[in-house]
């Protein structure tokens, strides 16, 4: 056993698909880090390293679009003491660690975010998955078509009113589009600074029939309907089922979601909280450099139409950082104020000193883990006045003034010639030979 204590890790490194696995093997123990390049986006977290293990790569070149697919960090194996500090900083999921084959991710405090959903609430509708800018939510809603809920009594339909839409109302949820064939959504990608999914909806009133059933599942009240005239029917109520699944090796927890849902069924606390800002724009150019959008994986970076050279919605910012180090120009600057921790678990003591690289994080003081030596009792010293020696000092030597005068040349001479570079390596090797034949 005790052999087996003294043996030499054996520290390997191999590439899986877009993986990057780094792993340190003894005959006890085997500990296993994966980087996935994919999720990576420079953010550079996992700098904190206390053993600066970890680099960053190329981070302004791949938000450029100068070079494709390579890793944005680098991870000396051969300093890396698979601590796990890294995967309990990376917001992205990038890293994976194992001991043993069993996953650690669970057993170590971790900065994240939260995202709950209240099903309760939740209608569910298409919202939430258009505006998400990490393609983490998926939605299947079950609603019945129009036809299917409205029974007329005689062949004959034809019906007289109006219907009115209050778009400054409309979330654009889909629910109507998805009930009736007469309402028609135009969707379009959603993007800062209001995130939009569509710009606008039509109403066919050729194919209206005034039944209301739009009004009654709108959740923001953008639809009025009022029917002056219908033949004998029956309109039963419409019920919305579906399910929401939340991908959590995607979401990133920026709120986005949240913000825009008409019923409040989702909470999200961030990861950080922070600021934004932009030093020396005259620097900036947001046409020619699209670094910092590129890299944002929030896209909450944009340029307003007025105003503003650039611009940034800090409400959705997750404060990761990636625009800072992929500007090339050093114009974005993010500081972390504040912190949110998944997973805690201060009984273990190696996670009070986890805590600590989380601290360090947003920039706030550090105080040592091991106090200053103390002593529980007062010690006094009686201290003593200096005084003076009463004895009187030995004579300085002295020489005759010629003598003094031929040393004095001596000495400044050796001195100068100790100043001479090559005298000195002749000095310190012991070539003294050359030395004396220049002094003497």
């Amino acid at each position: 056993m005790g052999e087996k204590l003294k043996e030499k890790p054996i520290i390997e490194f191999d590439v899986v698909d877009s993986t990057l696995r780094y792993s340190w093997k003894t005959s006890l123990l085997k500990k296993v880090l994966d980087y996935e390049i994919g999720k990576c986006t420079g953010c550079g977290l996992c700098l904190i390293c206390p053993w600066e293990a970890i680099s960053l790569g190329p981070v302004v070149e791949v938000a450029a679009g100068r070079l494709e697919e390579a890793p944005l960090i680098n991870i000396e194996g051969e300093k890396c003491t698979f601590c796990g500090l890294c995967v309990s900083v990376c917001i992205f999921n990038s890293f994976r660690m194992s001991i043993n084959g069993l996953k650690v991710e669970d057993e170590y405090s971790k900065i994240d975010g939260e995202h709950n959903l209240n099903r309760e609430k939740c209608l569910p509708c298409l919202l939430c998955s258009k505006v998400c800018q990490r393609k983490a939510i998926d939605v299947e809603v079950k609603l019945p078509k129009k036809e299917s809920l409205v029974k007329y009594e005689t062949d004959k339909v034809e019906a007289k009113g109006k219907i009115m839409f209050y778009e400054e109302k409309c979330c654009y949820c889909g629910l109507c589009e998805m009930l009736c064939d007469a309402i028609k959504i135009f969707w379009v990608e959603a993007k800062p600074p209001d995130f939009k999914p569509a710009v606008g909806l039509r109403i066919d009133e050729d194919k209206c029939d005034y039944c209301g059933l739009c009004e009654k599942i709108c959740p923001s009240e953008a639809l009025k309907v009022e029917c002056e005239y219908s033949p004998p029917r029956k309109i039963f109520e419409p019920k919305i089922e579906g399910e929401i699944k939340v991908n959590d090796e995607k979401c990133v927890k920026c709120g986005l979601c949240a913000s825009v849902c008409p019923v409040e069924a989702i909470n999200v606390k961030k990861p950080f909280k922070g600021k934004v800002s932009f030093v020396n724009l005259e620097k900036c150019d947001p046409v020619g450099c699209k670094n910092c959008f590129n890299i944002c994986p929030v896209n909450v970076i944009y340029v307003p139409r007025i105003g503003k050279k650039i611009d940034v919605v800090e409400d959705f910012c997750i404060f990761c950082g990636a625009c800072e180090k992929a500007c090339p120009e050093l114009v974005v600057k993010v500081s972390r104020e504040e912190y949110n921790v998944k997973n805690l678990r201060l009984e273990k003591p190696w996670e009070k000193a986890r805590m600590r690289v989380f601290e360090n994080l947003v920039g706030r003081e550090i105080k040592p883990l091991i106090p200053p030596l103390t002593y529980p009792r007062t010690v006094k010293v009686k201290l003593e006045l200096y005084k003076p020696s009463t004895k009187v000092s030995v004579e300085e030597w002295s020489l005759p003034g010629d003598v003094r005068v031929k040393v004095e040349e001596k000495i400044n001479f050796l001195t100068d010639t100790l100043k001479n570079p090559t005298l000195r390596i002749a000095f310190e090797v012991g070539k003294l030979d050359k030395i004396l034949g220049k002094v003497s």
